[in-house]
This record gives C-alpha cells, structure tokens and sequence, in this order.
C-alpha cells in the first residue's frame, strides 16, 4: 500500500467508517493493515479542542 492509499484509508476511518466498510472500499487491500491503520487513528491523541477553520466544498 502505498502512502496516498494509507492517506485514503485514514481518511475514511476519521469520517467514523467501521471496518466492515472499510474492508468494503479497499478490497485489494490486506485487512491486517486497514485495521492497522484504523487503530493508529483511533489511538491518537486529542487534539486541544481549538478549531483550525477548516471547510469541506461539497459541490
């Protein structure tokens, strides 16, 4: 997996996506590493609650 795939990956984690979906998107994927992924995600830490401003066009 390449570092544009695990960015895609952690991406769909971060949206709240569950495994089952995750497995789902990226069938070409090992599992053990999506969930690998999912668990580094997971298990950061909080950031310290200020919002950065950040937008999402949705066009």
């Amino acid at each position: 997996m390449n570092e544009q795939d695990r960015r895609a990956v952690e991406n769909m984690c971060i949206t709240g996506m569950d495994l089952d979906g995750l497995y789902a998107c990226f069938p070409a994927f090992p599992r053990e590493e999506i969930e690998k992924i999912c668990n580094e995600v997971k298990n950061r830490p909080e950031e310290d609650g200020e919002d950065e401003g950040i937008s999402v066009n949705c066009s």
